[in-house]
């Protein structure tokens, strides 16, 4: 059973992975997006290039897809994005801040949350409330708010932490002059070095951890990064195979038992049928492309299902785009906090989605044949 923090944990760095905006606001797709000192953008900000430099006012969200990001200046609403290399916030961040990237850096102040999955946070500003943490190394200075909660291979305390630490860590260091204004829980093989200067209003608890932090945190992030790739594929796939993709949606809409069997034909029958083909020299490549096709399709499978679900959560019909990104939230979220019940939806969308492509591809090679 999932623990209280792993479920705060997993529904906030979900968040962080939404990056691709139901509603379009300012979007700046270039080598390089600078809003200057003098620049104030009035509405969200979506912001896909190499670099990305805030030095004036955005008065709205910061979405970002990027190489590198500095704010120096200030965004009001949040800021979520997949950056490939550092983050530096200088200026002010009015909400919260969640962010997939090599490292983050705050020296500023973030009014809300910082969720992060890095190499390295480091927190030299102000946290107005938690800071949640996937990472390698982690260096908690300044004031955070509320709670640290997280996984780090090394983490150090050396600022002001208002309430809880529950942290999986296998190096632990707290600095003299620090303060956790609540309980300091860790699960780590080793005890943690905590200087006697050092002031915890709580208690103390140290649990030995017998798996390595390192693996829990690599399943993690990797376990994020896979609703990503779902989200991600399942755009390129609606936008490669708009028909097909179409179709399969409408059928899962107007026919889910049809569809529930004919995706079970389809993830049961492309095994079996690979089988003989291992017994000659000729079938063998026929059959492993017939198996790494079957194993993407598990995968893939679902997206017609849970755009569904997402289109009827959004009460538009229109919203395919809307539909699977909502869908593919509430269907992760459920495996993430309900593992057994979630892995039983997780089957039944399998099944259905498949059924739907499967009928929309025989529906689309009929009307062919007819013209």
């Amino acid at each position: 059973m999932r623990s209280p923090s792993d479920r705060r944990f997993g529904s906030t760095a979900i968040a962080v992975l939404i990056a691709v905006p139901l509603l379009l606001g300012a979007v700046r797709v270039t080598g390089q997006v600078i809003v200057t000192e003098t620049d104030t953008v009035s509405e969200d900000l979506y912001a896909f290039a190499e670099r990305v430099i805030i030095e004036g006012v955005v008065e709205g969200d910061l979405i970002v897809v990027s190489g590198d990001l500095t704010i120096r200046g200030t965004v009001e609403g949040d800021v979520l994005g997949l950056v490939g290399g550092p983050v530096r916030i200088d200026g002010t961040v009015g909400g919260s801040v969640r962010l997939v990237a090599t490292s983050v850096e705050v020296n500023g102040s973030v009014g809300e949350d910082v969720a992060t999955l890095t190499g390295e946070t480091r927190i030299g500003g102000s946290v107005g409330r938690d800071l949640l943490t996937v990472s390698a190394r982690v260096r908690a200075g300044g004031t955070t708010g509320r709670d640290l909660r997280g996984q780090a291979l090394r983490l150090t305390i050396d600022g002001k932490i208002e309430r809880h630490v529950v942290v999986e860590v296998d190096r632990l260091s707290v600095s003299g002059g620090s303060r956790i204004g609540g309980d300091l829980t860790y699960d780590s093989p080793s005890e943690g070095r905590i200087d006697p200067d050092a002031v915890v209003a709580g208690d103390i608890s140290h649990r030995d951890s017998l798996t390595p932090v390192w693996t829990r945190a690599i399943l993690r992030a990797l376990g994020i990064l896979s609703l990503f790739a779902f989200i991600l594929g399942g755009l390129v796939a609606m936008w490669l195979f708009r028909a097909t993709s179409e179709k399969a949606v409408e059928a899962v809409a107007t026919r889910p038992g049809r569809a529930a069997l004919v995706g079970s034909g389809l993830v049961l029958l492309p095994p079996i049928a690979a089988l003989p083909l291992f017994l000659s020299l000729v079938g063998i490549p026929i059959a492993l492309a017939m198996l790494l096709a079957w194993v993407g399709a598990l995968f893939f499978g679902p997206i017609p299902a849970v755009t569904e679900v997402g289109r009827r959560l959004l009460r538009s019909r229109a919203s395919v785009a809307g539909g699977l990104v909502v869908g593919a939230l509430l269907l992760r979220g459920a495996m993430w906090l309900l593992p057994l019940i979630g892995g039983l939806v997780y089957v039944v969308a399998l099944v259905i989605g498949l059924g739907g492509y499967g009928m929309a591809a025989w529906e689309l090679r009929r009307q062919h044949a007819a013209g």
